[in-house]
């Protein structure tokens, strides 16, 4: 008779190796990882969710075994005394029946799955601090997890500073509608016994997730038991059917609560269309404007946004004076066609906070720019929406990572964050101003909090008393008749490469210059269809107003490259002869920071592409006086500009056109 293989699962109550593990972020975060990767190379399965599916039902299976101090079944499993299917599934179904299916299997063989179950058995789930777990499983799971449903994991940053903002006492209802992998709800609860270490005598209130994809269910099932044990219920439910939630028991039941913490899927690509749940919304019937605000119409819309069902989901699950933070696309907060969504929301209570956040926030996964609203419901709904005077508002240029979701710098140092201390600062805003400012809302329906920041204002009027200059918008320059501004055109690709005329593109426009592409040149043919519309001429300055990442980048033309066709997402600028500055004045104000970090407050994204629009003549800039200071800095910047210019002229005598492959 072959020998039992024995393993600490059931002695987990006594004092022994588990008390001196290493319950730090990294070591768990290192032993999942450890074990993906054998997963991944040591399986058939290739895809990240079926084998994260299975690594979270071993982590079940674990809870399970530590929890009732039983683990025959593993045991028997970890002996090859049956099939994961045949042991571990009915331990699955017994404990978790609202998460397992009968027709559930495992979708790796056996032999890997029993290499993983001695790993988890080294790892002490029970004793590890209540964030860790849930920190070390997600960030294996966040990069691999790809939202084809419209779900992009928050970064941990950004629901900590979330949590903070709102701050749930340790009594309170708290609900995310679209949980995912419970990250809310678990950083809720860390929050809670940090804050509150008393409240193990308290009433503890219910932390309640509800998800339409089982996977991830399951995975905040795992999650909420290692680190809020009894307090949590996870529903695999679509959270959209409000009468089914409805229907729920109290004791599970989302509505009334006290605060909603979310993160909804979004996306155009996955458009609610089910009449049966359009019709339960307000934001799913039509809205059309009567000339002083969005009023709502009987009719059912075709088709609506997941995220803007989830805005009105989220309201209606609050109780009167309940709280609501919620991440969304930045078209909503900017979107002209979006209106009645802040008539809708205003209608229902108060706004009382927006947060900015970095275009990197979400990447890899997405390249989606968003902003989070947080809102506190009326007592009573108002008749008509009452328009939002000052909110709280704070803009995050940093979230600890880069856009391909490094965490550190190539020497080592980690990427800045500032989310956390946005966070930590709300509860004393009133005393500080390095994130947080008071702002009045000058625009009902355009509510990106950037473009309220103050700061490069602030700046850049202190540098115009330094300067004694005056400060000036580009609108008004336009007026004067001392600047004119005109748009590029698209020529179309089949017009590439058809000639030797530059087609000067965003991605051309770098540094001050314009770089030649060859092969997207075209013919002197297409250079006169626009030539009289575009008007180029030595001195003209281009810069960047739309696209993805190269906004407020200039470039100014020369006797050498003005022969060319503009792109239309780039300005061309004209100074005039009797303008108060001249075009290299002009282009090296418009690259100081303080007039930068304005244009970057002015872009708005719409979905991934960025614009200007007409708010690039709110840009505002100094006019200094011409004093010795002045003279010689641009004297300096002038001969730079030049000087490259014509070193450029000259190199380009030795180019040899080449030889195609």
């Amino acid at each position: 008779m072959r020998a039992v293989k024995q393993l600490s699962f059931p002695q987990l109550e006594m004092q022994g190796e588990f008390d001196a593990l290493d319950v730090s972020e990294k070591a768990y975060t290192a032993a999942f990882r450890k074990l993906y990767y054998h997963f991944y190379t040591n399986s058939n399965a290739s895809r990240a969710e079926r084998i994260i599916s299975d690594l979270s039902n071993l982590l079940l299976c674990k809870i399970v075994a530590e929890r009732n101090h039983s683990a025959e079944a593993l045991h028997a499993f970890l002996n090859e005394e049956g099939s994961a299917n045949e042991l571990l599934l009915p331990v699955l179904l017994r404990s978790f029946p609202h998460l397992i299916d009968e027709d559930e299997k495992f979708y790796l063989d056996d032999k890997v799955l029993r290499y993983g179950l001695e790993e988890l058995a080294t790892l002490s789930l029970r004793s590890a601090p209540a964030h860790v777990m849930g920190e070390a499983f997600q960030a294996l799971m966040g990069p691999r997890l790809r939202g084809d449903k419209g779900q992009f994991f928050t970064p941990r940053s950004l629901v900590r500073a979330m949590v903070c903002v709102l701050r749930p006492p340790i009594e309170a209802k708290v609900v995310d509608p679209a949980c995912g992998t419970g990250g809310f709800l678990v950083e809720t609860h860390a929050f809670q016994t940090a804050e509150q270490p008393d409240g193990s005598h308290r009433d503890v209130g219910k932390l309640i997730g509800i998800d339409k994809d089982r996977d991830l269910c399951r995975l905040a099932e795992a999650m909420l038991e290692i680190a809020a044990p009894g307090r949590s219920a996870v529903l695999n439910l679509n959270s959209l059917d409000y009468h089914a939630l409805s229907d729920l028991p109290e004791d599970i039941s989302p509505l009334n609560a006290d605060v909603v913490l979310t993160n909804p899927p979004f996306g155009a690509r996955i458009k609610v269309s089910e009449k049966s749940i359009l019709e339960q919304f307000a934001l799913g019937h039509k809205w059309q404007w009567d000339a002083t605000q969005w009023r709502i119409e009987r009719q059912i819309r075709d088709a609506q946004d997941p995220q803007i069902l989830f805005v009105e989901l989220c309201i209606r699950l609050l109780k009167p004076g309940g709280q609501m933070g919620i991440v969304l696309p930045e078209g909503v907060f900017g979107n002209s066609n979006m209106g009645y969504v802040w008539d809708f929301i205003r209608s229902q209570g108060e706004i009382t906070a927006l947060l900015d956040c970095p275009r990197t926030t979400f990447q890899p996964s997405t390249d989606t720019k968003t902003n989070v609203l947080f809102f506190e419901k009326a007592v009573e709904p108002a008749i008509q929406s009452v328009p939002t005077k000052k909110v709280w508002m704070a803009v995050a240029l940093q979230c600890g990572h880069d856009r391909r979701g490094r965490t550190t710098t190539s020497n080592g140092e980690p990427y800045p964050d500032d989310f956390l201390e946005i966070g930590h600062e709300f509860n004393d805003k009133e005393h500080t101003a390095k994130f947080w400012q008071r702002t009045e809302i000058t625009n009902p329906y355009y509510l990106c909090p950037r473009y309220y920041d103050q700061s490069p204002i602030v700046e850049l009027k202190q540098e115009a008393v330094r300067l004694g200059a005056e400060v000036i918008a580009l609108k008004e320059l336009v007026k004067k008749g001392y600047i004119h501004i005109r748009k590029g055109h698209e020529v179309g690709a089949e017009a590439y490469g058809t000639g030797d005329v530059p087609f000067i593109r965003t991605s051309d426009i770098a540094n001050y210059e314009v770089s030649i592409d060859p092969t997207r040149s075209v013919s002197e043919e297409v250079y006169e269809r626009f030539k009289k519309q575009q008007r180029l001429k030595p001195n003209d300055i281009l810069m960047v107003c739309d696209g993805r990442y190269r906004i407020g980048r200039t470039a100014i033309l020369d006797d050498h490259n003005y022969h060319a066709v503009v792109q239309s997402h780039i300005r061309i600028i004209s100074v005039a002869p009797h303008a108060p500055l001249n075009a290299i004045e002009l282009l090296y104000l418009l690259n100081l920071p303080m007039v930068q970090h304005q244009i970057r407050n002015l872009v708005f994204i719409q979905s991934t592409l960025g614009s200007l629009g007409k708010r690039l003549g709110e840009i505002l800039i100094p006019l200094p006086q011409r004093n010795e200071e002045w003279t010689n800095t641009i004297n300096e910047f002038f001969s730079l500009i030049k000087g490259r210019a014509e070193f450029l002229r000259k190199l380009r005598e030795f180019e040899h056109p080449g030889y195609e492959l």
